[in-house]
């Protein structure tokens, strides 16, 4: 019988790590898929998963019973997230390029399509990642958080401890940003030539 994020929290407040490897296991995919979104880097986005965990195993005994867990590490990886993008940001001078993805290679084996659909996939998954990329972090961090997280704007509210209506300026904010940076793809049709 799995146990309750409650019981698990108990548990490794006092002091049993079993129980906290159990809530790193139930969320680290969920944090890292944070991290990526925000950071589009593999590597760096592991890197800052792993600090959330640490940053949430040091933070622990002060965690309110009854609180809702997965709010609470969203916030630490959207912090620690906005932490190393500004440390990248100093020492490299700018974002790092964005490597391929594992969508798009899966999809480049998958014979049934054909050359010209995989490229304009991909291509479209390119540009969306940069424009999200390219949004500024207030805005960035509720769009990751509504769009790929599927929270919803009480819950971004909570996790980010922002006014409900801060989200959803934001959110509508971020949105008009990423249709303003997509409009030639949007306008075309997509990326087909002709």
């Amino acid at each position: 019988m799995d146990r309750s994020d409650a019981e698990l929290i108990a548990l490794s407040q006092q002091g049993d790590e079993g129980a906290f490897a159990e809530l790193v296991a139930r969320y680290q995919k969920k944090v890292y898929t944070v991290a990526l979104r925000l950071l589009q880097d593999r590597e760096e986005s592991l890197d800052v998963a792993q600090e959330v965990f640490l940053r949430a195993y040091r933070a622990l005994p002060g965690f309110q019973p009854g609180a809702a867990l997965a709010p609470w590490l969203l916030a630490i990886a959207a912090n620690a997230s906005r932490d190393h993008w500004r440390q990248r940001r100093r020492e490299r001078g700018g974002p790092a390029a964005t490597p391929v993805d594992e969508e798009t290679l899966l999809a480049v084996a998958d014979s049934r399509a054909g050359p010209a659909k995989l490229w304009e996939e991909a291509e479209t998954r390119r540009m969306v990642k940069e424009a999200v990329a390219a949004l500024p972090w207030d805005y960035r961090v509720p769009i990751v958080l509504w769009h790929f997280q599927d929270l919803s704007y009480e819950e971004i509210a909570r996790t980010l401890a922002l006014p409900l209506n801060t989200v959803k300026t934001r959110i509508r904010r971020g949105r008009l940003l990423l249709k303003k940076m997509l409009a030639p793809v949007l306008e075309e049709g997509g990326l087909q030539d002709g």
